[in-house]
């Protein structure tokens, strides 16, 4: 078992190579084929194909026999097919009726000559070719209808209806393909001598295909004719092909030429030299042209794409750009407006300061000036005190982080020196300059905020001052805020 194993993989594993090295080229033949929609021309026919008998073709679908008693009809591609001698056939169909059983079935074709109206499935007996019937009566009794039977035939024998063709069929498969939800897909494949035939369940609409049955040494009659039949009995069933897509099979070494190399190199010659010639004409029609009408002349990067159409880098350095732009519009924005909170706030300070030496009727004058002052712009002034303040907190905080930090590392410094450490000189001069600067930062600092401090283009308040200040201010809004909510409430009431 283990022999037989390891070798039925070395087979599969050779016939995978092989089919990669010996790709298949498809290419659809659409004068052997029709299909849904627009199938049929407006008088009932479909170009390159005969229809005979009872068959009626729709935009929609080829109906070969109607759901009544004793009906046939054919199909028959008037075309021979020379285009190779391998193909591929896609038959999309459905087959049904309101009994149980249904009959007698419908047949596809591919024969040495055109068919006609007969006894086999609608179609005529003694045919050269290949007959493909999806039989659906049972009339030998075997129970084994609905199948999938194939035969081929010489011309001299003759179908036996009574026996479903069991002694003459080659092979054949048993699937139910009556009265399915989605059309049942039926895929016949001809290569080299090898007659494949796969079968769908018609249970969804996207095709699965199941092998029906694979027949080799089959030599079927080159330049046969494409051909669909079906018939009915006793019992009725309707026959419908909604698509027969014919597609010419090629391997590497009978890939057609390209019809663009089959033109002789005489001729080709020819056609690039009119070519040549009528493109110096247009050159010298345009030049004439120009002298003529130099106004209306355009200039040549009118043409030029790029004129009027970004790359994907220009568009993506003009995101940048704009998003970048929008980014500093908003900055300054905000800059503009912390710039007029906090004079706001210096000029509020200051009228505080200057009323409460005076009087010590401050609060109710601010209270009756501030009834123009919105409640959520105290908000935003009080929200902006405090963030100032505790900006300005860490900054200080920081400064002498800083500076006690250099303070340390210079006296590291000079203790290593004295030692005989042996620092660098030139890190000495680093360090003197960088606590020089820091020196001459914290003095502006101290001489800024100072008691004497001189600005002299912004009023300047001490710490306490501005202190005092801001507990009186928070002291008026509060009483305001409360007075008011009283009122509201004498109002209510």
């Amino acid at each position: 078992m283990t022999s037989t194993r390891v070798l039925l993989v070395l087979l599969a594993a050779i016939t995978v190579i092989r089919a990669q090295n010996n790709p298949v080229f498809k290419k659809f033949e659409y004068k052997h084929s029709f299909r849904a929609p627009n199938l049929s021309q407006r008088d009932g026919s479909i170009p390159f194909w005969i229809v005979s008998g009872d068959a009626i073709a729709s935009g929609e679908q080829l109906r070969l026999a109607p759901s009544m008693r004793s009906r046939k009809g054919i199909a028959w591609n008037k075309r021979a097919f020379v285009e190779s001698e391998n193909f591929q056939v896609d038959i999309a169909l459905k087959i049904g009726g309101q009994g149980r059983v249904g009959a007698d079935g419908l047949g596809i074709w591919y024969t040495s000559q055109l068919g006609a109206l007969g006894p086999v499935f609608g179609a005529n007996d003694f045919w050269t070719g290949m007959g493909l019937f999806m039989d659906s009566f049972d009339n030998d009794g075997q129970k084994n209808n609905p199948q999938v039977s194939l035969m081929l035939n010489d011309g001299t024998r003759s179908y036996d209806h009574h026996t479903d063709g069991s002694q003459q069929i080659l092979s054949s498969c048993q699937r139910d393909f009556r009265n399915k939800p989605y059309p049942v897909r039926v895929r016949i494949e001809y290569m080299k001598n090898v007659l494949t035939v796969h079968v769908d369940d018609g249970m969804q609409p996207t095709p699965r295909y199941e092998l029906c049955m694979r027949a080799e040494n089959i030599f079927l009659p080159r330049n046969g004719y494409f051909g669909v039949s079906a018939a009915t009995g006793g019992l009725a069933d309707d026959h419908d092909i909604l698509d027969f897509s014919v597609f010419s099979l090629f391997n590497e070494q009978q890939k057609p030429v390209p019809v663009a190399e089959q033109i002789p190199q005489q001729e080709k010659q020819k056609y690039d030299e009119e070519f040549e010639r009528q493109m110096k004409e247009y050159e010298q029609e345009r030049a004439k042209f120009k002298e003529q009408h130099p106004d209306k002349v355009k200039e040549d990067d009118e043409y030029d794409p790029n004129k009027y159409y970004e790359d994907a880098t220009a568009r993506e350095l003009r995101l940048i750009y704009e998003s970048q732009n929008a980014i500093h519009q908003v900055m300054q924005n905000m800059d503009q407006r912390l710039a007029q909170i906090q004079q706001a706030q210096l000029s509020g300070a200051g009228a505080a300061a200057a009323a409460v030496p005076q009087t010590g009727q401050a609060a109710p004058a601010a209270v009756a000036g501030g009834a123009s002052f919105q409640q959520h712009e105290k908000n935003e002034v009080i929200t902006s005190l405090r963030d100032l303040t505790q900006s300005v907190r860490d900054m200080k905080q920081y400064v002498n982080e800083i500076f006690t930090k250099t303070y340390n590392i210079d006296q590291k410094i000079a203790q290593g020196g004295a030692g005989g450490g042996g620092v660098d000189s030139s890190m000495h001069q680093k360090v003197d300059s960088l606590l020089n600067e820091l020196r001459t930062v914290r003095a502006t600092q101290v001489q800024t905020t100072g008691p004497g401090a001189n600005c002299p283009n912004v009023a300047c308040v001490s710490t306490t001052i501005f202190l005092v200040i801001l507990t009186v201010q928070s002291g008026i809004i509060l009483a305001f805020i409360f007075v008011r909510s009283k009122q509201d409430k004498a109002k209510f009431y």
